[in-house]
């Protein structure tokens, strides 16, 4: 694959983003926001473009739910066997 900066398709390019740029002035900023940002991720290396979809489940809150939920369902489990052994 070649660079952009060394095809023959550069003017079509540069049409292309001079389209964009017009409609992106006449829309809303946070969608043009949100485009722009899939856009540079799209651009990003497969490494760090896997980091960045990642990157949401690095906060301990998300750990701390689901181990939580395990935790107190194992502990509900002992609870009913050493009631049931208790009232035997």
């Amino acid at each position: 694959m070649t660079l952009l900066k060394d095809s023959s398709n550069l003017d079509q390019a540069k049409t292309k983003h001079e389209q964009l740029w017009a409609d992106f002035l006449n829309t809303d900023e946070e969608t043009v926001d949100r485009i722009l940002d899939k856009a540079r991720i799209g651009l990003l290396p497969m490494p760090e473009k896997l980091r960045s979809r990642l990157r949401p489940f690095r906060t301990p809150l998300l750990w701390v739910i689901p181990l939580g939920a395990l935790a107190t369902a194992v502990m509900l489990y002992v609870i009913f066997i050493w009631a049931a052994l208790w009232v035997e």
